[in-house]
């Protein structure tokens, strides 16, 4: 079946989903960039939860599995290495749509919420590691903040554990990079797998940064329920850059 882009904030994915019939659906849409979920509240409402709930009833209704990737932003920041158990408390409006999502999908009878952070890899769209390996390739200097902990995830990577889940897990797990590690450290990692300049890149404040949207501080996430599930090994940061760094010169 040739691939179809449809908008999960309207009936055409229920119609979809109902034609498709899949036994799974791994559901990763989601409306992702903070700042402007806290500016544009009711677009990211309407993805991350309507789109959510229409995904989620129609599943239900011809009998799929349905995985649910969520995010490490449902959590306060306030303690770190968070565990599956522990409470959600989101500080932003981004965290509370994901969260709200969760609620939807953990109403189902056959689910799984992969909650995972800071993903990144080759992709046509800009994430943190393309961003500064593309600013510090062209000169920019970047001022990146030492406060923000989280544990980057490999998008391949997620995406192998994702089918492995799909099959042999039921419920909350967190999935995500094996290695804790604030913004700033995170950027002179990625300067030097690719070889750029570590002065372009300033340490600063969260404060300094004066984001519209408030982050946790350290929504790193634990993975000790999860790896046993799974043959996957989550990699921690130095792991994926180089998975990274092997394709780009795989496709010289």
């Amino acid at each position: 079946m040739h691939a179809e882009r449809v908008d999960i904030t309207t009936k055409k994915i229920v119609t979809y989903l109902e034609t498709v019939d899949p036994d799974v659906v791994i559901h990763c849409a989601a409306f992702t960039n903070v700042d402007q979920c806290e500016r544009e509240r009711e677009k990211a409402w309407a993805v991350n939860v309507s789109g959510t709930e229409k995904i989620s009833t129609t599943c239900q209704k011809i009998g799929a599995k349905l995985v649910y990737v969520s995010t490490d932003f449902v959590f306060d920041g306030k303690k770190g290495m968070y565990t599956e158990k522990d409470e959600c408390n989101p500080v932003n409006w981004y965290g509370k749509t994901k969260l709200e999502g969760e609620k939807r999908v953990a109403a189902l009878d056959d689910y799984v919420i992969a909650r995972t952070s800071v993903l990144y890899g080759w992709h046509t769209k800009l994430n943190f590691v393309t961003w500064v390996i593309h600013q510090l390739q062209n000169g920019y200097p970047i001022k990146i903040v030492t406060d923000q902990y989280t544990c980057p995830t490999l998008a391949d990577n997620l995406a192998e554990c994702l089918l492995q889940v799909s099959v042999r897990g039921h419920g909350l797990y967190h999935v995500a990079g094996s290695e804790r590690i604030n913004r700033y450290a995170f950027a002179l990692k990625i300067a030097h797998t690719f070889k750029l300049d570590t002065t372009l890149v300033t340490p600063i404040s969260s404060e300094e940064l004066n984001q519209k949207a408030h982050r946790p501080k350290d929504s790193s996430l634990s993975i000790k329920k999860v790896s046993p599930l799974i043959d996957t090994v989550l990699l921690n940061v130095d792991e994926g850059l180089q998975t990274m760094k092997h394709k780009q010169e795989e496709n010289v």
